[in-house]
């Protein structure tokens, strides 16, 4: 799956690009580094690799710079370049990088390298970049026009009146392209106002990425679109940075890994927020896609990066994706990861979206968590008209506004917001938050009540940051334990008896988030018995089928 929106739009697109390939095949490989020993970067340096955003906003989360920070050892870059090989990309999270050839034969001069862990064959691209055209001219206003309804659903008007408009936030949209964000009328102020902070193009850094593919564009003017009283997006007033990715004609294993590189990007220069409206589970090369057990967050690098982010103090938003009709069903990766904020589609009256992907993680997560409009979004198309689409490549950035302006309002009255209680605080307001299902989750949130709801909460948490939340899902047949302030327990196990006192489960905790299947448990009484740093909480549960 590519960019998510609907089957007919992407054709579309699709068949307006063909004209552009070009005949040159180049081939790409991941390839995994073995460390990054002797780096020239160090950790008491930070600067010389994030920007000082990206450190005040670590500070601000209480989020310590880590290895997973330090850039790929140049020097490993350079022993690979030096074998006539062009390193397209790396991930510094993942300690990889993406090489392109011409001539594929070379990566086994690479593979030889002993600094190279393991190559993995990730696809073929080809095509070429488009040319621009002109520009326009607009004001602000704080009609809403079409996008009303959207808007009003998720209550995000109450924050809008409230002064909170996405100011100081800054967006990073990560997607296809963005075909003509530098003359459309739309987004006028958005310029005018020096919002648009910079774009980066992954796929191809000499493109220029406002006449590559539409749809990234039409995903931004759910957020910043701004038309007197004929449109207004979610977040009016948040900064944006605008990342390709993907590439529209192939797909292939290695856009997973462009987008590792677009969502590091992201982080580097301190956005606040990153959504994505894309997805990926099968391939050109069948023998690359996923499998649904694959979509446990964990297999997928995109989703381990979309984690990784997470955990740096950034809210990721991804779209859920548009298969529930067809054979695949399913999410797609990153909309798998943990930590992040899935995003399925509903209709103007709150009813599942047909085509809105299900869930759960195939590890048993709640997935979609949340959803927003999905049919008939408003959006402003690249002639800078008013117009709807569906899909929930619109739900997620339709979302992701709203979310911008609720973090403006946290970080004013808190000076260490936590993206984990950020997240469920808003998750907690679903419209059916304790029944969630396998297509919409918690259901629609209410951002007036998260707004109203978040102090409170967020002191809760941190008054209780060093415990955790145990809760039975009859749904989806889990049990999971959250360690609350989404840190990382210490020396943890857990181990679960039943009423005789026999032990059904014994398995360390590694992660703040784990899952247990209890599909296979008898209906009965349970102990769970939670070990951290050498203290032992026991806690009764009623396991019902």
């Amino acid at each position: 799956m590519k960019r998510i929106f609907t089957y007919a739009l992407l054709m579309a697109v699709l068949s307006g690009m063909s004209a552009t390939i070009s005949a040159q095949t180049n081939y790409y490989f991941y390839v995994q580094l073995a460390n990054k020993n002797n780096s020239p970067y160090t950790l008491s340096n930070p600067s010389t690799y994030l920007s000082a955003r990206a450190i005040a906003r670590r500070t601000s989360f209480n989020v310590a710079v880590d290895s997973t920070d330090l850039p790929v050892n140049p020097a490993y870059i350079q022993q690979i370049e030096n074998l006539g090989v062009h390193v397209h990309c790396t991930s510094k999270w993942l300690n990889g990088l993406t090489v392109k050839l011409t001539d594929s034969t070379k990566i086994s001069q690479v593979r030889a390298l002993t600094c190279v862990k393991f190559v993995q064959y990730t696809g073929l691209l080809v095509g070429a970049p488009l040319a621009p055209p002109t520009k326009q001219n607009a004001r602000e206003t704080l009609n809403y026009g079409i996008a009303a309804g959207q808007i009003t659903q998720l209550n995000g008007t109450f924050l809008h009146t409230e002064g909170f408009k996405g100011k100081g936030i800054q967006v990073a949209v990560i997607d296809a392209g963005f075909t003509n964000v530098n003359i459309n009328s739309c987004f006028d102020s958005l310029r005018l106002q020096g919002r648009l902070l910079g774009t980066k193009d992954v796929i191809n850094p000499a493109s220029n990425i406002y006449s590559e593919d539409t749809h990234g564009a039409m995903v931004l003017s759910t957020m910043t679109g701004n038309m007197p009283g004929q449109y207004l997006g979610t977040a009016p007033d948040a900064s944006y940075w605008l990342i390709r990715t993907e590439y529209s004609p192939t797909e292939y294993k290695v856009e997973t890994d462009f987008w590792c590189s677009g969502i590091e990007y992201a982080d580097s220069v301190g956005a606040d927020i990153a959504t994505s409206s894309l997805g990926y589970y099968t391939f050109d090369d069948p023998d690359m896609s996923f499998t649904y057990a694959d979509m446990n967050g964990k297999v997928s690098r995109a989703s381990r990066a979309a984690t990784i982010a997470s955990k740096k103090g950034m809210v990721v938003l991804v779209a859920a994706g548009n298969e529930g009709q067809n054979a695949w069903k399913y999410i797609g990766s990153p909309a798998d990861a943990d930590g992040i904020i899935s995003v399925g589609a509903v209709t103007s009256t709150g009813v599942p979206s047909t085509f809105t992907s299900f869930g759960p993680s195939y590890d048993g997560r709640v997935k979609p968590e949340i959803c927003a409009t999905g049919t008939s979004s408003a959006l402003v198309n690249t002639a800078g008209t008013p117009t709807y689409g569906n899909g929930t490549s619109f739900a997620t950035p339709i979302m992701a506004g709203m979310i911008a302006c609720l973090l403006q309002k946290y970080k004013t009255q808190t000076q260490n917001p936590s993206v984990w209680s950020l997240l469920q605080t808003i998750f907690r307001t679903g419209s059916i938050y304790n029944n969630p299902t396998a297509q919409i989750g918690y259901g629609i949130p209410d951002f007036k009540v998260a707004e109203q709801n978040l102090t409170t909460f967020d002191s809760v948490q941190q008054l209780q940051k060093n415990s955790f939340v145990l809760a039975e899902n009859t749904i989806f047949k889990t049990l999971t334990i959250r360690f609350l302030g989404g840190n990382t327990p210490i020396q943890a196990t857990i181990q679960i008896y039943s009423i005789t006192g026999k032990q059904i489960v014994n398995q360390a905790i590694t992660d703040s988030y784990t899952v247990i299947k209890t599909s296979n448990f008898p209906t009965g009484i349970y102990a769970v018995c939670v070990t951290e740093n050498g203290k032992t909480e026991t806690r009764k549960i009623v396991i019902s089928l």
